[in-house]
């Protein structure tokens, strides 16, 4: 089976291939409109799941319809963490380039404060809003 065949068996039966809707967005095999498209799947498959066990019909095993959302948002997450990331490094290199004190101090609080951002994204609401405090505390 070639790579495109196997591409679209994994977008189309999402469900046959990855145990875990996690899986989907992990793997470098599939383009990002691959990525939506099997989580798409996954989707309707979790939907129908839950239906059919309100109605009584469904199987034991728990409906993954929360775990697929998860995941469909962090795919959507996906190219604005690269964003930062490349904001971040550029504004690294200049803090090399750049030797005036006043760049410097603006430029260690904006790092600062994009670390604290970005480190925020990966954690729940409420050690979110510390770190970002900590960070912005650490740049003054």
């Amino acid at each position: 089976m070639d790579e495109q065949a196997k591409s679209d068996a994994k977008t189309q039966k999402s469900s046959a291939h990855f145990e875990e809707p996690h899986e989907v967005v992990a793997d470098s095999s599939l383009s990002i409109a691959q990525k939506t498209e099997a989580l798409d799947t996954l989707e309707q498959d979790a939907r129908q799941l839950a239906e059919a066990s309100s109605e009584g019909m469904g199987s034991s095993e728990g409906n993954k319809l929360h775990d697929v959302l998860i995941a469909k948002d962090a795919l959507a997450w996906l190219p604005v963490a690269n964003a930062y990331e490349a904001v971040l490094q550029d504004l690294r290199s200049r803090q090399k380039r750049d030797a005036t004190i006043d760049t410097q101090v603006l430029l260690n609080q904006a790092i600062a404060a994009l670390d604290g951002l970005v480190s925020s994204f990966a954690q729940p609401p409420a050690a979110s809003s510390n770190a970002i405090r900590n960070s912005l505390s650490a740049a003054r």
